[in-house]
């Protein structure tokens, strides 16, 4: 087994103040002119999560909305979208999960992403946090690279997180004894079982609580 540690960080919510996906598409709408995509885009979500619809089917209809998308196209825009919505002292970072990170790399902790967003709006945080390591949402693409609209499996949600972990800590023949995770939301319970130094970032909530039951480290969300 190799000595080397990592530090896997659950992002929306955990390291940025907001929902990666959901607010990219805005920004996805304007940019394409799909104002009619976007409200049906915003009408479905609403009623899904009314209905109370579990997040590993929520974050499959996601990707089904980008059918038929260029990934080069996605990309670029992923890219802007980034540079327009990370500049300057506004830049919703979460300070203390950020400070964690920045530690975490001083000494030489490697940094993974675990998220159910994808890798064309994780791509330039992780450049810009120096972070080499993504496991998420798995884009199937056609013969032209056009998005299918499905998704690969692990599906990094809920149990498939642990389960993208697994498999990282095998190939990489670490221990995940050693490794830290970090999660704001119930669903990053298996993330946080997975590892030996599980970190919770709440206020209050289920997880909250379940971190206080089990002696669990907690950090203010701010």
């Amino acid at each position: 087994m190799d000595n080397k540690r990592f530090a896997f960080f659950d992002v929306d919510d955990t390291l940025i103040s907001i929902k990666s996906m959901f607010d990219f598409f805005s920004f996805w709408g304007a940019r394409t002119g799909a104002h009619a995509l976007v409200d049906e885009f915003e009408q479905y979500f609403a009623h899904a999560r009314k209905s109370k619809v579990a997040r590993e089917e929520l974050n499959r209809m996601y990707y089904r909305f980008l059918r038929g998308t260029l990934l080069s196209d996605l990309e670029s825009a992923g890219r802007d979208w980034f540079a327009d919505r990370f500049k300057g002292a506004d830049a919703p970072y979460i300070k203390s999960t950020l400070a964690r990170l920045r530690v975490h790399q001083d000494k030489q902790v490697e940094v993974v992403f675990v998220s159910g967003s994808m890798l064309p709006l994780l791509q330039p945080l992780a450049d810009t946090l120096g972070v080499i390591h993504c496991l998420c949402a798995k884009l199937i693409l056609d013969d032209d690279q056009r998005l299918t609209g499905e998704i690969g499996t692990p599906q990094t949600i809920g149990d498939g997180k642990a389960e993208a972990i697994r498999i990282f800590v095998e190939e990489k023949k670490i221990q995940a004894s050693q490794c830290y995770g970090y999660g704001d939301d119930i669903s990053d319970l298996p993330l946080l079982e997975s590892v030996g130094h599980p970190v919770v970032v709440a206020s209050n909530g289920l997880l909250f609580d379940i971190a206080k039951n089990r002696r669990w480290e907690i950090i203010a969300h701010h």
